[in-house]
């Protein structure tokens, strides 16, 4: 939790009001505003990694895969040791059936942090449907 403060307080009140908006606007099922809010967020703050991961997770749920991933990847370049981002990557990874992709991204957030329990449970899982073949 002290970790997700961390990169969600921001020096900028405005960057922090307008995340907050967008997390509201996300959790009141209003989309345009949302994906208005957060567009406006990352163009205002584009080195702060959590305005690209929220946009991320938000192209997440709305299926946008492609956008999220590349808002992931924007985060990662920012915050490299961003679990949050690394998770959601391996949510794209099985939504498309890249099992061993999503593996190497649980693995990441797992290194980061260790005591990830649905990315542990989830790693287990996908290592014993998909277990490593030798060559």
């Amino acid at each position: 939790d002290s970790i997700w403060e961390i990169w969600t307080a921001h020096p900028d009140g405005e960057a922090v009001a307008l995340m907050t908006k967008a997390i509201t606007a996300i959790a009141s099922r209003h989309w345009e505003e949302a994906q208005a809010l957060l567009d406006d967020l990352v163009r205002a703050q584009p080195l702060w990694p959590e305005a690209w991961n929220k946009r991320a997770t938000f192209a997440f749920l709305r299926g946008d895969d492609e956008s999220s991933a590349r808002d992931i990847r924007r985060t990662l370049q920012l915050e490299p040791r961003h679990f949050g981002a690394l998770s959601g990557f391996a949510q794209i990874c099985l939504r498309h059936g890249e099992a061993a992709s999503a593996l190497i991204a649980v693995e990441a957030a797992l290194r980061i942090h260790p005591h990830l329990t649905p990315m542990r449970i989830l790693a287990d899982e996908l290592r014993r449907l998909h277990p490593p073949t030798v060559h």
